[in-house]
């Protein structure tokens, strides 16, 4: 008797299950309730195999009660194709199933997984006998296959319309550029000109006895710096190159030769194969190859002359985004972008500003902070900025002309799109806009009388990163800033149990934790909880290896001594990373489709399994990330912290 209540508690528990799980909601309860004797429940720990390409078919289908799995293919140069993920209340090993010879698909559990395991005979009585059942395995089981399928091999072979993918999938190299003329440092200007004269090129490079490149000439070069200057046609050529020369290997993605020209504003980037200069990629070849491209934008930045025009290179800047999400760029590709024209804005904007109020009275370095700081912006950002001065006698003028330069620019972001910051981290106020000195006795207070709401005021400067002006002045700072941290005290103690603040919302179960109340209630905010910890955690490994980028992806490609009980860690970070920022602006772009305000918050059902799956893997790292900074870092003052 006893026997037979436990037998129908079980029963009860999997047909509850079973009533929420497509087909099988399809069954009536005592469909179902035959169908449950019938199952089992069966765990594989994570990374383990559960089917095997190539190998005997599944003699079950399989519903997955918790955990998750994923479905793989292997190509023949063993590249492993990862088509989807499965996760709670899903099926997989229907193909097995059905084809009753080899399995075809690689299928692992990412994670500890329960499963129940239907036979292979009641899957096949079910499809006979219930038209419902049959209906929807072979939509969602078989045509998904085929629809993912045969998109990854239109990505993979090049084979989509128009230009999508092609700044990111094809290398400077595959791309036609102009011959490259080269000139020796002894050529005259004269006979410069005749080489370029008797070419269509429209610059010439210069380079010393071992072919490498040291200078460039353009046309534009004779005719604003030969004849504005008078100089003689028999000087050296050497007088009028511009230096540095822009180089980009041809093995490198064109996205790079694009950064190049949009962050020094520059129309010429020279191609080289191991240093050697091969030909010249100019921004019109990349305007013809992508049709849009974020060059236009800074062109039209570039072109406006008082800042009424210039706020209507906001929309623009935001329309860029969509462009290079079509166009299957990388996350951190696509916020780089963005914050390099934004660069642009704001030094036209400082170039007005000094033409209404004249020349500074000292040099001054125009910073940016926070996500601006990191080249991490997304749809809309707040204006997050200082201004570091020469050192110099206490001024009231200096300090005057100052006060109204950074009212101008604040006015003047207002007026393109970026609204003044709530924290009032701006260049507008007095506290954010001092000497040289001052700031570097600002972070020599904040690392060594490190504090926990100090240090959390303090975070956004530690990811500062000079725009316009005297990038000297920037230079000495982030020195003196060093020389700081060489006896930092207690500061990364109290910087990693801030990074820790913010924990991954999974549940016991690996379960998303949502808002529970509030307008936000069942949403998700991806920035807190997503990338926000990742940026906190690989600020604190940054700074305490002595990484200067300030980009996150940047940083933890730079960290290299990683743990050996999790080596993967950095990497897997980044990957995390990547993703959750791209979702951010997946999921922003849907909003601003659909007419809502623009956030970070997001509804888990209205993301897809895959979605869904790597969502919790990120956690997962993120919970990582934060048990290594715990285990290097935590100190007695995490108590009196509260941590």
């Amino acid at each position: 008797m006893a026997h037979s209540s436990s037998e129908s508690v079980v029963t009860a528990t999997v047909v509850a299950f079973l009533k929420n799980v497509p087909p099988f909601q399809f069954l009536s309860v005592a469909e179902l309730s035959r169908l449950s004797r019938c199952m089992t429940l069966e765990f594989f720990p994570k990374d383990s195999i559960i089917l095997s390409a190539g190998h005997p078919a599944s003699e079950s289908l399989y519903v997955v009660h918790k955990g998750g799995v994923k479905l793989a293919l292997r190509s023949q140069v063993g590249k492993q194709l990862v088509l989807d993920m499965r996760s709670e209340g899903e099926i997989f090993g229907l193909l097995s199933v059905m084809s009753k010879d080899l399995a075809r698909l690689d299928v692992t559990a990412i994670e500890d997984t329960l499963c129940y395991r239907v036979p292979a005979d009641e899957v096949q009585r079910l499809i006979s006998s219930n038209a419902e059942v049959a209906n929807y395995l072979l939509r969602t089981s078989v045509t998904r296959y085929m629809d993912r399928s045969l998109h990854e091999l239109r990505v993979q072979t090049g084979l989509m319309g128009d230009t999508e993918r092609l700044l990111y999938s094809l290398s400077v190299g595959d791309v036609p550029g102009s011959p490259v003329l080269l000139c020796q440092q002894d050529t005259t200007i004269r006979e410069a000109a005749q080489v370029l004269a008797s070419s269509k090129a429209t610059c010439v490079f210069v380079v010393n006895q071992d072919r490498v490149a040291i200078g460039i000439v353009t046309d534009r070069d004779f005719a604003e710096k030969v004849v504005a200057q008078a100089l003689p046609l028999q000087a050296k050529v050497t007088e009028i190159m511009s230096q540095p020369v822009v180089a980009v290997e041809s093995s490198e993605r064109l996205f790079h030769a694009l950064l190049a020209m949009v962050s020094r504003n520059i129309h010429h980037v020279l191609v080289t194969k191991q240093g050697i200069p091969a030909s010249v990629l100019t921004a019109h070849d990349l305007m013809v190859l992508q049709g849009k491209s974020p060059l236009n934008v800074v062109r039209f930045i570039e072109a406006q002359t008082n800042v009424k025009d210039l706020a209507s290179a906001q929309n623009r800047i935001v329309g860029l985004l969509p462009l290079l999400l079509r166009e299957g760029a990388k996350a951190s590709h696509m916020t780089r972008v963005v914050a390099e024209v934004n660069d642009r804005l704001i030094v036209k904007i400082l170039q007005f500003a000094e033409a209404q109020l004249g020349p500074p009275p000292v040099p001054y370095c125009w910073v940016v902070l926070g996500s601006e700081g990191r080249r991490e912006q997304t749809f809309k950002t707040d204006q997050d900025n200082a201004l570091i001065y020469a050192d110099c006698e206490d001024d009231a003028a200096t300090r005057e002309y100052f006060t109204r330069l950074a009212a101008f620019a604040q006015d003047a972001l207002a007026t393109c799109g970026y609204p003044p910051c709530s924290g009032n981290y701006m260049a507008s106020n007095p506290r954010w806009r001092q000497s040289l000195s001052t700031w570097i006795n600002y972070f020599k207070a904040w690392i060594r009388e490190a504090e926990l709401h100090g240090t959390e005021d303090a975070l956004i400067f530690f990811d500062m990163r000079p725009v316009a002006g005297d990038f000297s002045l920037f230079e000495a700072l982030a020195a003196a800033k060093r020389d700081s941290l060489k006896d930092p005290g207690l500061f990364k103690s109290v910087l990693a149990s801030i990074a820790v603040t913010h924990r991954p919302p999974l549940g016991f179960f690996r379960n998303i934790v949502l808002e529970r109340t509030g307008e936000h209630k069942n949403q998700l905010d991806l920035k807190m909880f997503g990338t926000g910890p990742i940026v906190n955690a690989a600020r604190v490994f940054a700074i305490d290896a002595g990484v200067e980028p300030t980009n996150t992806s940047d940083r933890l490609s730079a960290l290299s001594n990683a743990p050996e009980d999790d080596p993967n860690i950095f990497q897997d970070m980044q990957e995390a990373f990547e993703f959750l920022t791209l979702l951010r602006v997946e999921c922003q772009l849907q909003q601003v489709r659909d007419g809502q305000p623009v956030s970070n918050y997001v509804s888990p059902d209205a993301l897809t399994n895959l979605q869904r799956s790597l969502l919790k893997e990120s956690f997962r790292t993120t919970t990582r990330a934060q048990a290594l900074l715990e285990a290097r870092f935590r100190t007695a003052i995490w108590s009196q912290l509260g941590r």
